[in-house]
């Protein structure tokens, strides 16, 4: 099973999750419950999701997506 954090969009996997994801501390209401990993990849594939659903870094690395633009902004 997969926990999707509506607040920022960030899925994790129920199954691994790691001490820095912190999902013991997200509000019941702030979750949705994913319970195939081909929802999780049509999720993050949807590019017209504003703002778009990213892999957790910690838990889900795989499947985390990296901004390179962002490191340049000051």
């Amino acid at each position: 099973m997969y926990i999707l954090d509506l607040q920022t969009h960030i899925i994790h996997d129920a199954s691994n999750p790691r001490y820095e994801c912190q999902l013991n501390k997200l509000p019941k209401e702030q979750r949705k419950k994913i319970f195939t990993l081909d929802a999780v990849k049509r999720l993050l594939n949807d590019h017209q999701a504003k703002p778009p659903y990213n892999g957790c870094k910690y838990c889900m690395s795989e499947y985390h997506q990296f901004d390179m633009t962002s490191i340049f902004h000051a």
